[in-house]
């Protein structure tokens, strides 16, 4: 017996036959593609009116049928009568919708893309489609990866694996305060403008005086800071003291200037112990850190956030890294991919959400687009375009569609049901099913 369309209400199709949910369709007549969203077998003729067309098809008819429930996803709408049958999609590697490649690179209003779905739905693999496509049209490039599996897919377009590295002298005072910890710190701005002095004065060492050891140097110019209020400037109470901390001392009255430079030499007489966890803080956080003084984000990069420390955490050096490397490609203004691997990680800490935040509202005003990978919904997806894959949790599901109401329930009830590799596409205009194949 055909697999024939036997009822059409409001772009939903009832079809004679029994197709798997996520399966998509073409009609023989209009090559309408339509996508199965549910079915139901072993369904009563007698009972069913819109089975009365099937009951019609031939002598001896079965007495049960099984009817599949499809959502037109063409233009066309098809007509009852019509038969159906399953699509062959693309077998080479890309991203295909029904109308054959797929670029989810290309925008109109929203540049942000969320992809959505369970371990195994093939987020990763779409993810690194997305990456090779963008290195391939000259965009720059940048991997969030907290699981360090990228590096292939970036030095196959010729990029670069890399640690996280902090730029001491390139960071801003945001992305310090991330850096010490201070950021989840209240009344932290008297300790911000001691680290502000003290990174100003470094860096301007740096560029005087060759410097071998950062982490030493740093180290000893955090002494001089600590004992500012003990520690003259004139040449007869610097003899005796190490040439470095003579050189800070020095350059740090020149960056600041005379008057202060004396006010702070006051200021630390009376405020000692903020002064010393200023710098006890900075140390710290830089102790177990790949630190360099200047930094320039090579164009196509994974930058490997793995740490075993805070596996499930966000911790402050991560948080300074991914902030830097926000602002880096915003001040670039070139047209950027940014991939953030494993989102959730940035949802549960307040301050990495609120950074994520501000990036996503921010950078399509330069040119940025957003790749943010996730198993559970969330509601910043709600400022993006949303790639939802396999959702192992119904209840993920109808969250998905509580926040995207453009999205029939149709298809939020699908969801559960799909396979690996098989999405489905939602923006403020169009639903579109679409397959990733590697």
């Amino acid at each position: 017996m055909e697999n024939v369309i036997i009822k059409v209400v409001n772009k939903t199709a009832y079809i004679l036959g029994d197709f798997e949910p996520g399966t998509l369709l073409v009609s023989s007549d209009s090559g309408t593609k339509l996508l199965v969203v549910g079915r139901r077998r072993e369904i009563d003729a007698r009972y069913i009116e819109l089975l009365k067309v099937a009951r019609e098809l031939a002598e001896g008819a079965p007495e049960t049928f099984s009817v599949s429930t499809a959502l037109v996803v063409s233009t066309a709408v098809p007509r009852p009568g019509e038969t159906v049958k399953q699509y062959q999609w693309p077998s080479g590697p890309g991203i295909y919708s029904p109308e054959g490649g797929f670029d989810l690179l290309e925008y109109s209003d929203t540049p942000h893309l969320w992809i959505l779905g369970a371990t195994g739905s093939g987020k990763s693999t779409l993810a690194k489609l997305l990456v090779e496509r963008a290195a391939k049209e000259g965009r720059r490039v940048v991997v969030l990866d907290v699981h360090d599996e990228y590096c292939q897919t970036v030095q196959k377009v010729g990029g670069v694996c890399i640690p996280a590295v902090v730029p001491f002298c390139d960071l801003s005072d945001y992305e310090l305060l991330a850096l010490t910890g201070l950021l989840r710190v209240g009344q932290a701005i008297r300790m911000m403008r001691y680290l502000n002095f003290f990174r100003r004065a470094f860096c301007r060492l740096a560029k005087q005086i060759q410097i071998q050891d950062v982490k030493a140097a740093l180290q000893k110019c955090a002494d001089a800071m600590i004992m500012l209020d003990v520690i003259r400037t004139d040449t007869q109470s610097l003899t005796g003291h190490d040439s470095l901390i003579v050189e800070f001392v020095k350059v740090l009255k020149e960056e600041i200037g005379t008057v202060a430079f004396n006010a702070l030499r006051e200021v630390v007489k009376k405020d000692e112990d903020r002064m010393a966890a200023a710098m006890m803080y900075l140390l710290q956080a830089l102790e177990n850190s790949e630190v360099m003084l200047n930094y320039e984000l090579p164009k196509v990069v994974a930058i490997k956030l793995l740490d075993f420390r805070s596996l499930f955490t966000v911790s402050d050096y991560m948080l300074a890294v991914v902030s830097y490397t926000f602002r880096y490609l915003m001040e670039t203004q070139e047209d950027a991919t940014v991939v953030v691997e494993e989102t959730p990680r940035f949802l549960t800490d307040d301050v990495a959400r609120r950074n994520l935040a501000l990036f996503l509202s921010q950078a399509r005003k330069f040119g940025t687009v957003g790749i943010l990978l996730s198993q559970v919904p969330d509601e910043l997806m709600q400022n993006t375009r949303l790639v939802v894959g396999k959702v192992g949790n119904p209840a993920y599901a109808r969250k998905v569609a509580e926040l995207s109401p453009q999205m029939p329930t149709a298809v939020a009830r699908l969801l559960p049901q799909l396979s690996r590799g098989q999405f489905v596409y939602i923006d403020g205009q169009k639903t579109i099913p679409i397959r990733v194949v590697l």
